[in-house]
């Protein structure tokens, strides 16, 4: 695992996001990309330093990850992810009662449709514009989708497209679309809601166990459980430590100026 203080450095806390819909009551001068990382995206995200630029926020999506930064870094963050369990709620209220235009990228062709009626059962005054689904695999349909956007002019974008894909995109997107929009990634939360609106048990996110109901329904989340957490346990614990015997030599031996 590659580490990076770069992502490390721009990791931000629930303040961040308030000031982020705040901002967006008033009018955003340009869209903003807002990612989340968790022990698997970490990864993937410190190998790319080009996309890491491109992202504006990032947040933290886990307690792992959150425990183990707020341990080795003074930017002390919570953790914040986009499902019902954390800030997801609070987007489509915010959205739900400003009138704001919404956007939904993700998820299969039927299950895109499926999670929106979901979200507007539960926000019945939201102002989904469109909804498209996450396989956007070619140029020409990329084209299209962005077309429709400006088109629509949605002034919230939710992608959930996995990373690092989704992340690629919304980058793009906030340098593509002709009036600002506040865009975010998701992950599986279309997916997720359109097996259940809410989809997490309320037992699950008062324990925090989120984690393990994903485990015991995806395949894919137990794979990860197993090979990728303990990987990054391990490698993170080592960058950390290394960066913290660099820091004190450092400021043991100070180079003349």
């Amino acid at each position: 695992m590659i580490h990076s203080k770069v992502l490390d450095n721009k990791l931000s806390s629930k303040t961040v996001f308030d000031k982020l819909l705040d901002e967006s009551t008033k009018g955003l001068p340009r869209s903003i990309a807002v990612t989340f990382v968790n022990p698997f995206s970490y990864s993937l995200l410190s190998k790319n330093a080009r996309l890491l630029s491109g992202l504006d926020v990032i947040f933290s999506d886990g307690s792992l990850h959150t425990k183990l930064h707020n341990t080795f870094n003074q930017n002390k963050i919570q953790r914040l992810s986009f499902d019902f369990s954390s800030i997801a709620v609070d987007v489509l209220r915010f959205a739900n009662q400003t009138g704001k235009r919404i956007a939904f990228i993700g998820a299969k062709p039927t299950l895109v449709d499926v999670a929106v009626k979901n979200y507007v059962s539960m926000f019945p005054d939201l102002n989904v514009v469109y909804k498209h689904h996450g396989y956007v695999n070619d140029a020409a349909l990329k084209s299209q989708v962005i077309a429709d956007l400006n088109q629509q002019q949605p002034e919230i974008i939710v992608c959930g497209m996995g990373t690092p894909k989704q992340d690629e995109f919304i980058v793009e997107l906030k340098n593509a679309l002709d009036t600002p929009a506040l865009l975010f990634t998701c992950g599986g939360f279309i997916e997720q809601s359109a097996i259940k609106a809410d989809y997490y048990h309320p037992l699950v996110k008062k324990l925090g166990l989120r984690w393990l109901q994903r485990a015991v329904l995806h395949k894919h989340v137990r794979q990860r459980l197993v090979r990728e957490y303990p990987k990054f346990v391990v490698s993170y614990l080592r960058a950390q430590m290394k960066n913290k015997r660099t820091q004190s030599i450092e400021e043991a031996n100070p180079r003349e100026k």
